[in-house]
């Protein structure tokens, strides 16, 4: 719906209209002196110069397929890192000492408030690649003077790739002394476990359970040795029962005859039983039911042995055997001799016996005391080839970065002097202050006339007058031949004083035009 307007609201605008006619000249005189003064006030700001240098990101040039780099492949990181180095206060104040920024303001700001004021100056913004890996970034530099501006930014580009190489370096460096240090204290561990296995197969030699089937294979030889010593002991007594009881001298190993007396029988039986109690005691304990058996029946054949009647002494007998006798003798005592050295045997066999018995009994203990040192053992060793490998890798990654193979920052586009300045924007500026000027000075007419308390409108009029009052007429203005003139000369005047200022204004928008 089409707004409605009454009488006075009109009346209103209409008057506005005239009184804008009325004072068009003083508004275009307005006008143009504000827009004068706004565009010297506008070309007497100091200009700001804009410097960038844009550096690329160069990729390793080995592919990682083949090599681990150690430094860290983030950019964004790094740039980060690198950002926090090159805008440290240190850096910035000898940038700024160097080409003496901010002359004008050493004076009266502090060193903390000229390094965040060139902070301000400086913009760093990150161009993403093709691909997510950053590619491209731009260092940009604000300051008055032109060609300061363009070598603090080369400066700043500069201060970005030694940091750059720098820190590279640095981290390279750091990481490989914190690896040789690693390494070193694992060659140490290592040893030290290789020295405690050494020590503990050195003092436990036939023990460890690698040994205990050469054991088990010793123990049966001394026991068929045992066995046999057993055997030839038998015999041997045997043969001494024979000599001692039979007239004439019976051969080794000869079976006694069927017409043996009952206690040759029982001796001879009694010390197969003692060999078979040593054999069986080479195997088994006390318990054995096959000792239990034989020792029972040992203690029958003393039992016998006891109640039988003592034979009569071999020095009674007749000498009419005397050269028998003496061959018989002759055979006993070398029999004796060598069942003593079959006892020294069978003593020195049982003593291996046991001794090899030992260290089968002690393997599961020495197994598991092996087991743990092995486990510290093989659990150092993998740390170390760990290590030693990454030391491999470190040596690769310290050729690279000194064959500059790996990540770097170049400078693809070196900053320029700018030629015009990219603050104040003074053609946005000007056209602002043109607006500008001409609101104020309507404003200020409008105003004006506002503030008159004369009656301007018969709308106006009619509204003040009381109910019932009528009006009988209108009173136009008189214009005398005076008042004409001074309207023409006013005019006149007007429009040279509009001239004037529009020539000025185009002198000063001249002088500047190489700004704009």
């Amino acid at each position: 719906m089409a707004p409605v307007f009454n009488d006075k609201q009109i009346a209103d605008v209409l008057e506005y209209v005239r009184i804008l006619a009325k004072h068009r000249w003083f508004i275009a005189i307005c006008t143009l002196m504000l827009t004068l003064l706004c565009t010297i006030a506008i070309a007497k700001l100091p200009n700001v110069y804009e410097a960038t240098t844009t550096i690329q990101v160069d990729p390793q040039q080995v592919s990682e397929k083949y090599f681990t780099p150690v430094v860290s492949s983030d950019a964004y990181a790094r740039l980060n890192t690198i950002t926090q180095q090159v805008l440290s206060r240190s850096r910035l104040e000898l940038i700024i000492n160097d080409f003496k920024l901010y002359g004008g303001k050493r004076a009266s700001f502090l060193p903390e408030e000229l390094v965040a004021k060139m902070r301000d100056d400086i913009a760093i913004q990150v161009k993403q690649g093709a691909g997510p890996e950053l590619s491209l970034f731009t260092i940009t530099y604000r300051g008055s003077d032109p060609e300061t501006v363009a070598e603090v930014a080369n400066a700043l580009a500069a201060g970005f790739i030694d940091w750059s190489v720098s820190s590279r370096e640095q981290e390279v460096t750091g990481t490989k002394e914190f690896l040789s240090s690693e390494l070193k204290e694992a060659k140490e561990n290592l040893e030290q476990q290789e020295d405690k296995l050494r020590q503990f197969k050195m003092s436990h030699l036939g023990e460890t359970p690698d040994q205990t089937a050469n054991n088990f294979q010793a123990l049966a030889g001394l026991r068929s040795a045992l066995q046999a010593n057993a055997e030839a002991l038998n015999r041997l007594d045997q043969e001494n029962i024979l000599l001692t009881r039979l007239p004439e001298p019976v051969p080794t190993g000869a079976v006694a005859p069927a017409g043996l007396s009952e206690r040759d029988a029982l001796e001879i039986e009694k010390r197969q039983l003692e060999a078979t109690i040593q054999q069986l005691r080479a195997r088994y304990s006390d318990k054995y039911p096959d000792v239990i058996r034989a020792r029972h029946r040992m203690d029958e054949i003393d039992d016998k042995l006891k109640n039988l009647p003592q034979d009569v002494p071999p020095d009674e007998k007749s000498d009419k055997d005397g050269p028998e006798e003496s061959a018989n003798a002759v055979r006993l005592e070398l029999n004796e001799k060598e069942m003593r050295r079959l006892r020294d045997e069978q003593i020195r066999i049982q003593s291996q016996i046991a001794a090899y018995q030992a260290k089968v009994d002690v393997a599961p203990l020495r197994e598991q005391q092996q087991v743990e040192l092995t486990r510290n053992y093989e659990i150092s060793k993998q740390h170390y080839q760990t290590l030693l490998d990454k030391s491999f890798s470190l040596g690769m990654a310290v050729d690279l970065e000194q064959t500059q193979k790996g990540e770097r920052f170049t400078v693809l586009d070196a900053a320029q002097v700018p030629i015009k300045p990219v603050k104040p924007r003074r053609k946005m500026l000007i056209g602002l202050s043109v607006m500008f000027a001409l609101g104020v000075s309507i404003l200020g007419v409008l105003g004006r006339e506002t503030m008159n308390p004369a009656i301007k409108t018969e709308v106006e009029l009619k509204s003040m007058l009381p109910a019932g009052v009528r009006m009988v007429g209108l009173i136009p203005r008189i214009e005398t031949p005076a008042d004409s003139r001074w309207q023409r000369q006013s005019s006149v005047l007007a429009m040279l004083t509009c001239i004037l200022l529009g020539l000025a204004e185009a002198g000063v928008l001249w002088r500047i035009h190489f700004l704009l």
